[in-house]
């Protein structure tokens, strides 16, 4: 028995997001020679204007037979050569991207009709720096990495309630899990999109080769 497609109604307004007025135009010629410079010139923008969950982006990654996956992340830092995340290393994201060694990234801000997406090497932090990081997370977050194993069944919820609300109630510092780690990606290409009317949407293109970034207007 077949079933009718469907086709939501979308406003026309809204097929072609625009970035309003006001918001720092993209543009080739004056962008930063390092595009994560550029990328902490959007975020800063859009923390000041209070977009909704600005930090919230989706993490691709794949396995070695090439399944793709994806899901949606918190991104903690932007450093000068890296973005910084965490996860646990025993999930499905954690699993693949020890075996591949890669992953993408993708962020959007409605708000803006800004987009910002980039590919690059996984690199896990060493266990002393996922310790610091992990010591200075609040302990409400650190018990819910602790009572928290992504992707396995969960048999009892209310079972995991207690044991992390006893976590939390322990006088005794919380240990960061073996599982739990930090890491980075660091970019080798990265391409910023901002919408313009009738979808003739604009995108500069940062590519990385030997440590030398370049940079240029391709067609969206």
């Amino acid at each position: 028995m077949s079933t009718a497609a469907f086709h939501p109604e979308i406003d026309p307004a809204m097929k072609f997001p625009s970035t309003p007025e006001g918001v720092p135009p993209l543009d080739a010629d004056g962008a930063p020679g390092n595009p994560l410079n550029l990328m902490r010139q959007w975020i800063s923008y859009v923390l000041d204007i209070g977009a909704v969950e600005p930090l919230y982006v989706t993490l691709a990654t794949a396995s070695k037979d090439g399944a793709p996956s994806s899901r949606t992340v918190h991104l903690l830092d932007v450093e000068d050569d890296a973005v910084r995340f965490t996860t646990n290393f025993g999930s499905r994201k954690g699993v693949e991207m020890t075996e591949t060694g890669r992953a993408a990234v993708s962020l959007y801000w409605r708000e803006t009709a800004q987009s910002i997406n980039f590919t690059g090497d996984v690199v896990v932090a060493s266990d002393e720096e996922s310790d610091a990081r992990f010591a200075e997370e609040h302990r409400k977050t650190q018990a819910s990495r602790v009572v928290s194993f992504h992707g396995l069944d969960l048999r009892d919820p209310q079972a995991q309630v207690r044991e992390f609300e006893e976590l939390v109630a322990a006088p005794e510092p919380i240990a960061r899990p073996d599982y739990w780690k930090y890491f980075r990606i660091v970019p080798d290409a990265v391409t910023f999109w901002e919408g313009h009317p009738e979808s003739l949407n604009r995108r500069i293109h940062y590519t990385r080769t030997d440590g030398t970034w370049r940079h240029g207007w391709i067609q969206a």
